[in-house]
């Protein structure tokens, strides 16, 4: 109990937006492929405060990369429409 009012203590560091781009997307893959028994497991594991911790990051990633497709779909919609219309 007291590693997790150490841990609200010391504000919004999260430990997994620090991680690196391959580690991150390891654990976000086995999170994902398995879910609802991965998020059962880091909540026995890890605790309530990091489960949340984790999931606030994949969700965090997870609309970052929809962001960055919807912005190259928009770019490639762009660029067919204006290479297109031109032959017409």
């Amino acid at each position: 109990m007291n590693t997790e009012n150490q841990i609200t203590k010391t504000g919004d560091e999260n430990p997994f937006t620090d991680m690196g781009f391959i580690k991150f997307w390891i654990v976000s893959t086995v999170f994902w492929f398995s879910f609802p028994v991965s998020l059962v497991l880091c909540y026995l594991a890890l605790g309530s405060v990091r489960t949340k911790q984790l999931v606030k990051a994949l969700v965090h990633d997870f609309l970052q990369t929809l962001f960055i497709i919807l912005a190259v779909i928009c770019v490639i919609v762009y660029g067919i429409y204006h290479y297109v219309s031109g032959l017409f």
